[in-house]
């Protein structure tokens, strides 16, 4: 893995008192963010990766690239980068 390739594409931050899901893509990556939680997506900086697309679902966030298959889906978290995964619980990296 080489995430010094990856780029920030969107910051997110749950100030809600619930957990809240990051889903990438509709079948894709999870990632579960704590009450307090911030983190920045990142992602290949493939061309048909922008603009984003973010839709607020129930319990959280869908993001889906503009005609990307699979930007390679990683955050950083407390300055600490991590790959997204199928759930990636934030919690589990405080």
């Amino acid at each position: 893995m080489n995430s010094e390739r990856h780029v920030c594409v969107a910051h997110f931050a749950n100030d809600t008192q619930e957990s809240m899901t990051l889903s990438l893509e509709m079948l894709g990556e999870r990632v579960v963010l704590a009450p307090g939680h911030e983190v920045e997506l990142l992602a290949l900086p493939l061309p048909n990766l922008l603009p984003l697309t973010v839709s607020y679902v129930k319990g959280g966030v869908q993001v889906h690239p503009y005609k990307e298959g699979d930007p390679d889906w990683h955050v950083r978290f407390r300055g600490k980068i991590i790959r997204a995964g199928y759930p990636t619980i934030l919690a589990e990296h405080a």
